[in-house]
């Protein structure tokens, strides 16, 4: 540049910035919020509104011009008494061109956002489950390791945690703009923190819909739901704000401080969410529950929180036509330390949820997934969040974007009992129930003193199926994957000819059962390894060992199940199957199992000697602790042992658990009383050169005849013996 150049260009930057709009321009402090950036998504077909701050009385405008420089869409307003404005424009139909967006100020140019998108928005939050992010699973970090990221087509609005002085610290009002937001897009770095959920839900949609998909990524590990609701909504329902008070969730306005702020009451809202209702989301996806389940343990309060969630979100994004659409999906198994049925007690409000609103909810089943972890997450986090996401889009496709497919999980909604069995008929059943394996399992079936009984079933309509026990002529309901760990539950809808959604599990909270079926694999025998929960830890843990044997399965192509094959490797042999783990002298019964026996009257199980010689089951253990243990009488004959002979044919053995002996002796004083606490199944044997095959154990109920006396002295001994037990382990421990 010319030295005489200069003067003349310093006077020209004088002249405009003192030109009247330029120097209202310059103070207007027009800025846009933090919501707000490139690489932004709007909801198509919907409004896309601006919102930010300016001087009082500034003449604002935003346009939208496309990649030509045409402007498409224009908003026009004035920044009110306040200091904020809002401005709006119908947002145009989806598609991978993108945008530029320019907001004006007094007619000059304040800030501009590029390569925003139009597609299809949705708010992913909830807790830890649905914080999870890419890289903690299988397949994020294949991906990073290859190098590989997600389509550009995706966009993610990161929403941090709240801070403030340097503390995680939920608010006490409402934000209008949220602190250290940015958005992204799914080819950078940052996908691998996203939810994992958001993730794979939005690639799924992208693949489906063929258009954009966003993500307003909000979840906060450890939240209740409480915490996720403006307060408005909870002082002007009298009977949610009653609830929460007699909850101890309640917290006046006064006394907020948002210190515990994943879980003060409103904290979340405030902090993450008021400042993404800008926003018009198609709908949100919601993984959420485990805090309010270890906190509360109540359903039905759940259920208030949820609804009024929902009601209130629905107004707070401005939507129309109904609720706010909702997917949730159920917990995975956990030590809650609640016993096997709790977990499953509290997933059955999600199912009365979507009921209540089919056209506004979509519940997902996931009891079947795997259960696999990364140690540094902790078992409560499964890495399995692909087929979550996707079973979650499977219902978006249906509930939110005209599908024929269903839009929930198949649900109970009617029983009855005829003839010797149960018939039960399900909603959302798509093109007609379908059993995902040979055999349909995970039903039971109860009389009228409510003590289910493991049954078998078969799909006799496309919603309908029939379950029935041999042995329980006058059936009165059914219960189905009632457990909290059921993978081998497999009623399914069907959509393109496939299994689509796993059914609900339903009768963890039926009044009418006194005594559910405890779903467990060692039950079947047709495996030796399978999902155990345990206080220290969770994991693929052996479910049959053996003792002087090794074990198999034999599988039986015909039933497409299998047996326990021992070969016994000494004269003396046992066969276990473990109900709780020993460390640092505790004994940790596994929470996915019911090991209170008191209400069965029996115990039977199938045995096939292939060997050469005759052996004998010398007794049957049930043992309360390490070394405490009863032996019942055997039915078939009278006494504790029995022999199995070299026939090759499958006996069946029963046991009367009213005719217990302690420590083998003999079996006719002590009852099932005794029984609340079983540790550990053991067959002891014996027979050289051995070689057995054992399979299918049930319990039955106790009937009165079966009853035996002496509870009052068990009982007393019982307790001296536990508390032995207990005074031992503590000098163990010091």
């Amino acid at each position: 540049m010319k030295k005489h150049a200069l003067p003349a260009l310093l006077l020209c930057i004088i002249l405009l910035v003192s030109l009247p709009g330029a120097a209202v321009a310059a103070q207007s402090g027009a800025r846009l919020y933090n919501v707000y950036g490139d690489h932004m998504l709007f909801q198509q077909n919907a409004e896309a509104v601006f919102a930010g701050e300016a001087a009082p009385g500034t003449a604002l405008t935003v346009t939208l011009a496309d990649q030509t420089g045409a402007v498409v869409r224009e908003a026009r307003g004035t920044a009110g008494a306040d200091g904020t404005f809002s401005l709006s424009f119908p947002s145009p139909a989806g598609s991978f061109d993108p945008y530029t967006v320019t907001l004006s100020a007094n007619g000059s140019a304040a800030a501009t956002l590029s390569d925003v998108m139009f597609g299809e928005l949705w708010l992913s939050f909830g807790q830890s489950n649905m914080e999870y992010n890419l890289h903690g699973t299988p397949q994020g970090r294949a991906m990073q390791q290859a190098g590989k990221t997600g389509s550009r087509s995706l966009r993610v609005l990161q929403v941090p945690h709240p801070v403030k002085d340097g503390e995680l610290r939920s608010d006490a009002y409402p934000l209008t703009d949220a602190q250290n937001c940015y958005w992204y897009t799914g080819d950078q770095q940052d996908v691998y923190n996203m939810s994992a959920v958001g993730y794979f839900f939005a690639e799924k949609l992208l693949d489906s819909l063929n258009v954009p998909v966003g993500i307003l990524n909000a979840a906060v590990g450890g939240s209740a739901i409480g915490a996720w609701i403006p307060r408005e909504a909870i002082e002007a329902d009298s009977a949610v704000k009653e609830a929460m008070t007699a909850h101890g969730a309640y917290i006046p306005q006064s006394e907020f401080t948002g210190s515990t702020y994943h879980i003060d009451m409103t904290g979340l809202y405030n902090s993450k969410i008021a400042p993404l209702t800008v926003f018009r989301p198609a709908g949100a996806i919601w993984y959420q529950g485990e805090t309010d389940l270890m906190l509360y343990n109540d359903p039905a309060f759940y259920e208030q929180l949820f609804t009024l969630l929902q009601d209130s979100y629905t107004a707070a994004f401005s939507h129309t036509g109904g609720r706010l659409p909702i997917l949730f999906n159920q917990l995975v198994a956990y030590d809650y330390n609640l016993g096997p049925y709790a977990e499953t007690a509290f997933n059955e409000a999600y199912t009365r949820l979507a009921a209540a609103d089919p056209a506004g909810r979509g519940e997902v089943t996931v009891y079947d997934l795997p259960l696999d972890y990364y140690e540094e997450w902790g078992f409560i986090h499964p890495m399995t969040k692909q087929p979550i996401a996707e079973r979650m889009a499977n219902c978006a496709l249906g509930l939110t974007y005209g599908g024929s497919m269903p839009a929930s999980a198949p649900a109970k909604t009617s029983l009855r009992a005829e003839n010797g069995s149960v018939y039960v008929t399900f909603s959302n059943v798509g093109e007609g129930l379908i059993c995902a394996g040979n055999t349909l399992r995970g039903f039971a079936v109860y009389g009228a003193d409510g003590v289910c009984l493991p049954a078998e079933g078969e799909i006799v309509s496309p919603d309908t199926v029939r379950v029935w026990n041999a042995d329980l002529s006058a059936p009165a309901g059914a219960v189905y994957a009632v457990n909290s760990v059921s993978l081998s539950a497999n009623l399914w809808s069907s959509y393109g000819g496939k299994a689509y959604l796993p059914a609900a599990a339903f009768g963890a909270s039926d009044p009418a059962v006194t005594k559910l079926f405890d779903d467990a694999e060692y039950l079947r025998c047709d495996t030796l390894n399978a999902w155990q929960n345990a206080e220290s830890g969770a994991g693929i843990k052996e479910i049959w060992t053996a003792k002087g044997a090794s074990l198999s399965v034999a599988a039986d192509a015909a039933e497409g199940s299998g047996s326990i094959a021992v070969a016994a490797e000494k004269l003396m042999f046992s066969v276990c199957a473990p109900f709780a783990e020993y460390k640092n002298a505790k004994s940790e019964i596994h929470d996915n199992l019911d090991t209170d026996l008191t209400a069965c009257g029996t115990l039977s199980l199938q045995v096939k000697n292939t060997g050469a010689k005759d052996v004998t089951l010398t007794g049957l253990r049930l043992y309360q602790g390490k070394a405490l243990y009863y032996c019942p009488q055997c039915v078939n004959s009278g006494k504790n042992s029995v022999t199995v002979p070299a026939d090759g044919q499958w006996h069946t053995l029963t046991f009367d658990l009213n005719r217990l002996g302690l420590y083998g002796s003999a079996a006719d004083r002590w009852n099932n009383d005794v029984l609340d606490g079983v540790t550990e199944l053991r067959l002891c044997f014996t027979g050289s050169n051995a070689s057995l095959q054992i399979d299918d154990l049930r319990f039955s109920p106790e009937n009165n005849e079966q009853q035996n006396a002496g509870s009052l002295l068990q009982r007393l001994i019982a307790f001296f013996n536990a508390l032995f037990e207990k005074i031992k382990a503590a000098f163990r421990k010091a």
